[in-house]
């Protein structure tokens, strides 16, 4: 009965540790990985959000944005970084690659690091939210 009670227990301590991990503050965006969701209001109306406004979320709820890649900034990318949308260094690095829709009918890229002036060498996540400003539902998929 007590070895009962420890499984449960554990499992349960399980199951919060997952849960707080998908809907917890990001430290850094070293701590993202391609396919990762976050919610950040800002992405629903179109904006460019600071790391401190992402929020881990579980890509099978409604969630603001995926991760569709990241990049170690060069000198010149980290000097061109601009807090806009599109964020031409995220169009750049999808060019070739973009195995999502990413246009201005379906998606939004914005590029967040951990900075507002990021350096040479700095991580920076590369995001794709809805164009029409509705929360995305699963992983953004090919077109």
């Amino acid at each position: 009965m007590l070895t009962a009670v420890a499984v449960a227990l554990a499992a349960v301590a399980v199951a919060v540790v997952v849960v707080v991990r998908q809907h917890s503050a990001l430290g850094s965006v070293a701590d993202l990985d391609r396919g990762d969701c976050v919610d950040a209001r800002a992405f629903l109306r179109g904006e460019q959000p600071a790391l401190a406004d992402l929020e881990r979320a579980d890509c099978d709820d409604p969630h603001d944005a995926e991760v569709l890649v990241i990049v170690d900034l060069s000198e010149k990318q980290a000097a061109a970084y601009r807090p806009v949308v599109p964020d031409e260094v995220c169009l750049d690095a999808l060019d070739g690659q973009a195995d999502v829709a990413v246009d201005s009918e379906r998606l939004l890229v914005a590029g967040v690091a951990d900075h507002a002036r990021p350096s040479a060498g700095d991580a920076m996540a590369c995001f794709g939210f809805a164009a029409d400003g509705k929360r995305l539902n699963g992983h953004v998929r090919p077109r």
